[in-house]
């Protein structure tokens, strides 16, 4: 059965836990082909992709979410991105030949961060992200316990065709919380932890959601919630590739235009290219207008 790409809250109606499934195919393919990848890095873009759309769903505002990670040694820049609707999309950059050792000796001298950026104006949000156990999955675990005192748990599984997630967060209590004593919604929040564990890779993977909840929490009452679609979508376009173009001189566009005929301008997201010609160029400096603060199309 062809799984579909969505994402889909549930909440237990006698525990203070919220959860979400998250399956992507269709566009964890689309974005692992977009540049040549080997297998560890789709592997951690994958966890990325998985990791910003969940995110995406449990923090609640309109914009952009970015999960993104800059290092010092082989692994340059991990991004992975999505808004409010879903709209997700990933980059990775890195030298050489990297093995999954190495990728944690990386993380552990980086800055991992998780950003927002609103939609309406409003100031962008930062948070580092303190690198935890051997993935980016404990450390964001860690991130929402000490950050935020939000206990959280996820569960994510991985193969060449897709990538699937599930995240648990007990609800805030009233003035927040602590779970350092033996409560009932520690004991509930234990007890589902465990229930949970015993999910299969495959599992995860290939079955429907209604499955998945059904063969982990079949004792429990959940509520499942509509599923919503989640799908690529780069937001490089034309317009923001002559704003790149305005970032060169008269003279270096010609002197380009002389070499190729032509200047190129690449996304580095979706490695898409924008291509003008000398009369493209020509108007792009007669109109003007406000150039980027960087080369890349975001």
């Amino acid at each position: 059965m062809k799984k579909q790409d969505i994402l889909q809250r549930f909440l237990f109606e006698n525990a203070p836990i919220r959860g979400e499934l998250v399956h992507l195919n269709d566009s964890f393919q689309t974005i692992i082909k977009q540049h040549d990848y080997p297998p560890v890095i789709q592997r951690l873009l994958g966890e990325a992709l998985v990791l910003a759309s969940l995110l995406s769903a449990i923090i609640k505002f309109e914009g952009r979410l970015t999960l993104q990670f800059q290092g010092r040694g082989k692994l340059k820049l991990l991004m992975a991105q999505c808004n409010n609707d879903f709209h997700l999309r990933g980059l990775v950059q890195w030298d050489g030949e990297l093995t999954q050792d190495e990728l944690i000796e990386d993380f552990q001298k980086g800055t991992l961060a998780i950003l927002m950026d609103p939609d309406a104006s409003g100031r962008r949000y930062q948070g580092i992200v303190e690198w935890r156990g051997s993935s980016l999955t404990e450390s964001i675990e860690g991130y929402f316990e000490n950050s935020e005192q939000l206990l959280t748990r996820i569960w994510i599984a991985i193969d060449e065709h897709s990538a699937a997630g599930i995240l648990l967060q007990i609800l805030p209590r009233e003035g927040g919380i602590r779970l350092e004593s033996p409560t009932a919604p520690d004991r509930d929040w234990e007890h589902i932890v465990i229930l949970t564990d015993t999910i299969k890779s495959d599992e995860l993977l290939t079955l429907d959601n209604k499955t998945i909840l059904h063969r982990l929490y079949v004792e429990e009452d959940v509520r499942l919630f509509e599923a919503e679609p989640v799908i690529f979508r780069c937001t490089c376009s034309v317009q923001r590739g002559e704003s790149a173009i305005l970032l060169l001189t008269r003279e270096e566009a010609e002197e380009e235009l002389r070499d190729k005929q032509k200047l190129v301008v690449v996304c580095e997201f979706c490695n898409k290219e924008y291509v003008f010609d000398r009369i493209d160029v020509e108007k792009i400096f007669r109109k003007g207008g406000t150039p980027p603060t960087s080369t890349k199309i975001h």
